[in-house]
């Protein structure tokens, strides 16, 4: 009797949850296959970095501090339009791992990412991140320097911010 009354409750367990699953799956499908229809793919757009710095790894090691950290430039689907012109947006990738070999972090950065810390919205919109540059702390501080150089396609301006990052990946400040 007590195996029969467990087999039930099992049963019926997979059966519930069964069911939401297929649930999640669909709603899942269909809100996938709308934000692929709704994001068109820009034509003929430009890049401001050259085809060969993306997709490599610059690497940096800090005798003071027990991480290597590595940054990769590549190209983002998006696009920034400015007036007639469209330009591609570009992201970073940041890994830091232990002298060890074991992954510390991995956290890719758009420009985007600056918006929660800055007060120039319009600026940053309009530009492209064009190169990230990590700087040396020389010191057991726990937490990552980097520089992002932003340009602005028509005017050929740059804008340039430091963040801080600490060692989960979490940007801290912005300058």
């Amino acid at each position: 009797m007590k195996n029969a009354v467990l087999l039930l409750f099992i049963l019926s367990l997979l059966t519930a949850c069964g069911g939401n699953t297929e649930k999640k799956q669909e709603t899942a499908v269909t809100t996938t296959d709308s934000a692929v229809a709704a994001t068109p793919k820009p034509k003929n757009c430009q890049s401001v970095v050259d085809a060969d710095k993306l997709g490599k790894a610059d690497v940096y090691q800090e005798s003071g501090k027990s991480i290597k950290v590595s940054l990769t430039l590549d190209q983002d689907t998006s696009s920034t339009q400015v007036g007639s012109n469209c330009y591609f947006n570009n992201t970073i990738t940041v890994l830091a791992t232990k002298k060890s070999g074991s992954q510390l972090f991995k956290r890719t950065l758009l420009k985007d990412d600056l918006l929660y810390f800055t007060k120039s919205d319009d600026a940053i919109k309009q530009s492209i991140l064009k190169k990230v540059i990590y700087k040396p702390t020389f010191n057991g501080q726990r937490y990552i320097t980097l520089t992002m150089h932003l340009l602005e396609p028509v005017s050929k301006k740059t804008m340039d911010f430091t963040l801080f990052m600490n060692y989960f990946g979490e940007i801290v400040k912005v300058k």
